[in-house]
């Protein structure tokens, strides 16, 4: 099982990435964000965290070996919960991921069936399934930062600072307890993550959510008129 590459990056396509480990060239599939973001590595040593897959194999047709490959865990492990859904295959989930993982998540758990639909090769009947089978398992996407980095954690930006686990049962008490909406919660975390501490626990988490929303806001200073 290849779970990871890091090689020279040789050629950037369309729809796949190819990295040279020695005198071995090897061709990852990747999504329209992915070669977005390696566009500018192009000569440079990079690493994919990547999934082996079998094409085809159904009906007598040829089995063929590909691999898949992301720029973090995360993405990947993102990607293996897409394409759980029926009909949502690896080609037609690579052509879809064209925003970020954390604003697909959003879009899914805020049951934004129009957004999703405006996605390549997703229309309305696809969106509707998408977030009836996903919106409850995309929590811990939708939270804290974009990229964690190679070996971070979801929703910090310092890595190590607070878990993915933490976080998802800080947000699903603010949901299911404490009675906020997907939208609010995600709000209060990524505010109280924000301030770069560490939080061992949800209830940790918690603590410094509700001690940020009752910071006053600051107000801006008024101006001094000068004298004439």
């Amino acid at each position: 099982m290849i779970t990871r590459l890091t090689g020279k990056l040789e050629i950037l396509s369309l729809e796949e990435a190819y990295i040279t480990i020695g005198p071995v060239q090897i061709a990852a599939l990747i999504s329209e964000e992915t070669r977005l973001r390696l566009q500018g590595q192009v000569g440079e040593e990079v690493t994919l965290f990547t999934i082996f897959d079998i094409e085809g194999g159904v009906g007598g047709s040829r089995m063929s070996p590909r691999l898949i490959g992301f720029q973090s865990p995360v993405d990947r492990e993102f990607f293996e919960i897409f394409t759980s859904v029926d009909g949502v295959g690896v080609r037609k989930a690579l052509r879809a991921m064209t925003r970020s993982v954390r604003d697909l998540s959003r879009m899914i758990q805020d049951q934004d069936v129009k957004g999703l639909s405006t996605l390549p090769g997703i229309g309305e009947a696809f969106a509707e399934r998408i977030v009836a089978k996903l919106r409850r398992k995309v929590a811990r996407f939708a939270l804290g930062t974009d990229d964690p980095g190679i070996g971070g954690k979801i929703g910090s930006s310092k890595p190590g600072l607070v878990s993915a686990d933490v976080i998802e049962d800080a947000f699903r008490a603010l949901v299911s307890s404490f009675g906020h909406s997907d939208a609010d919660a995600r709000r209060m975390i990524d505010l109280a993550i924000a301030e770069d501490r560490p939080f061992a626990t949800a209830a940790d988490l918690l603590s410094a959510v509700y001690q940020t929303e009752s910071k006053p806001a600051s107000q801006p200073k008024a101006s001094r008129s000068r004298k004439s």
